[in-house]
């Protein structure tokens, strides 16, 4: 019997029950609710303008939902035409910056390029399927040849990529990629609200002719900084310059080259500056700098190093070169004074430097 059975050509499997096939069903319907109820709660944690939690929980969120052991998001840089590393889970440092023009044989860059999704299980059968090499520069650091890369885009705007790695059993096209696709999109959504958010509230609080915060924030900068500087014992100083000659400039030339001598001026503030002080056009050709954290000395540095940047400068309109010189008020914040009483602190010291000639700088009176 044993010897009879040996030949046969293989025996099928047993019929399933009717039973047997309920549970199974039952099992797959557990398993699409869960999976339902977690893409429902990944979209809501989403609904933010903070773009760190949305990095976040693209990368960590999406990452445990599609059962990927590492992943990354890069967001494009329009600026730099490059794609710009925003958040990641791998064990390791990434590449910061990828320009997809010259790294065209990526997979990254194959789903920006074309707008769709990559997805590869097994190189060599997905080159040989596409007649495509791709190029793996770090390929030693996976475990597997499992990858999935998203182009984010809102219509034709480009909006990053996220991709996904190291799956055991590889992506599902049709239980993985649904699924991922949904959420990418939501994704670039959010990403491109949350930029769009920023955009509108930097142009709220900024200058367009000199490139510099407006009125309004530095009232704002004004009032929190000296509330850190009162409460914690800080250091805090406040630069008040304005373009000598200005009327004359303006009268001589026309208000176009008023209009150029700001913005050439905006220009040199911001490359003399550090990223903690805040920089604003108080109301005309005045300017106003907040000096964060800086002593007596670091102040006076900070005004001869901006006074020599400007003296050196070339300031051209239509082909002639203006004149460009500044004069400057320097103060220091004291315990007993008010935002208002440091703004004509350092308001009176720019008159002095002004009546004494122009190119000039003058410190408040200290007590």
């Amino acid at each position: 019997m044993d010897r009879v059975a040996a030949r046969r050509p293989g025996r099928r499997a047993a019929p399933e029950t009717p039973a047997a096939r309920i549970r199974r069903l039952e099992k797959d319907l557990r398993v699409l609710s869960g999976r339902a109820a977690r893409v429902g709660e990944i979209t809501e944690e989403l609904n933010t303008l903070d773009l760190e939690r949305i990095a976040r929980t693209a990368t960590q969120g999406m990452s445990a939902l599609l059962e990927a052991r590492t992943s990354s998001l890069y967001l494009y840089d329009y600026g730099s035409k490059e794609l710009v590393l925003k958040a990641h889970t791998h064990g390791y440092p990434l590449t910061e910056r990828i320009a997809p023009a010259r790294a065209k044989r990526t997979v990254m860059a194959t789903a920006v390029a074309g707008l769709v999704p990559v997805r590869v299980d097994g190189f060599a059968g997905w080159e040989k399927a596409h007649r495509a090499r791709l190029v793996r520069p770090f390929a030693s650091r996976y475990g597997t040849e499992t990858c999935l890369s998203l182009p984010l885009h809102t219509a034709n705007f480009l909006v990053g990529a996220l991709n996904f790695a190291d799956r055991a059993g590889g992506f599902d096209p049709e239980r993985d990629l649904p699924a991922a696709a949904q959420l990418a999109r939501i994704v670039a959504m959010a990403v491109r609200n949350c930029r769009l958010f920023r955009e509108v509230q930097s142009q709220a609080h900024s200058d367009a002719l000199t490139g510099l915060r407006n009125h309004r924030a530095f009232q704002e900068a004004l009032r929190t900084e000296i509330h850190r500087a009162a409460r914690y014992g800080r250091p805090l100083g406040l630069v008040m310059l304005d373009v000598d000659s200005f009327k004359e400039l303006n009268d001589r030339h026309g208000h176009p080259a008023g209009d150029a001598a700001l913005a050439r001026l905006g220009g040199l503030i911001r490359d003399a500056l550090r990223r903690e002080d805040f920089a604003a056009r108080y109301g005309g050709d005045e300017i106003a700098i907040l000096l964060p954290e800086t002593p007596r000395e670091g102040c006076l540095s900070v005004v001869r190093r901006l006074m020599a940047s400007v003296k050196d400068a070339r300031c051209v309109h239509q082909g002639k070169r203006l004149p460009l010189s500044i004069s400057v008020g320097v103060a220091q914040f004291r315990p007993e004074m008010t935002a208002a009483q440091l703004v004509e602190s350092a308001d009176k010291a720019l008159y002095r430097a002004k009546q004494a000639g122009k190119g000039r700088y003058s410190e408040a009176a200290r007590s």
